[in-house]
């Protein structure tokens, strides 16, 4: 099996920058050792499609786009009518797993790790520096814990997953990672940030 390599390896390597006020309000890094698995369904399907996505996972699917839920080790979010993300540890074996129980006339099953960045910003600042390119409410009682949005940054389309209480991360295209960890240590200049490797 090929092993995954950073898009932000070079990026890591350079240090945080201290605030305007010689703060570091937030934290940003690569996320890493994750797996990403999308699991659609057929329209005409959609009830035997989650049914049988519920019983492998052995829990209930979200039942609204944006929400998503925490199942034994995996987080699934419902990222369209009948289409789910599936984020689980890297060395899982879910992808086949579901290819072996979700028949083609039921639905597809398409791993997506390779092809996605993931990056973290946490701290208190975060959501100002999230809010200076990232067209979401980021208010905690309207964006809340658990929950995700599929939007955009800078023209770029991204999934951006609160995934505590002021941790954010951004699943983006592999190929737009550097500008994507460009624009957010930009972001993060006036409040200050450390890098974590």
């Amino acid at each position: 099996m090929l092993e995954r390599r950073s898009a932000l390896e070079k990026d890591l390597q350079q240090g945080g920058h201290e605030g305007a006020k010689g703060e570091r309000g937030v934290k940003l890094g690569e996320v890493r050792g994750w797996s990403l698995v999308q699991a659609s369904g057929f329209p005409d399907q959609a009830a035997s499609f989650e049914a049988a996505l519920a019983s492998l996972l052995g829990a209930s699917l979200p039942a609204r786009v944006g929400d998503g839920v925490s199942v034994q080790g995996r987080t699934v979010m419902r990222v369209g009518p009948e289409h789910f993300w599936i984020v689980g540890p890297e060395k899982d074996d879910l992808a086949e797993r579901l290819s072996q129980t979700v028949s083609p006339a039921v639905g597809s099953i398409l791993p997506l790790s390779h092809s996605r960045t993931r990056i973290f910003i946490e701290g208190t600042a975060a959501r100002e520096v999230l809010a200076k390119g990232i067209p979401i409410d980021f208010d905690p009682n309207v964006f809340k814990l658990g929950q995700f949005a599929l939007t955009g940054l800078h023209h770029t389309p991204v999934l951006v997953h609160r995934s505590a209480a002021d941790r954010y991360e951004i699943c983006a295209m592999r190929t737009f990672a550097h500008s994507i960890w460009e624009w957010f240590t930009d972001a993060a200049l006036p409040v200050g940030y450390d890098v974590m490797r």
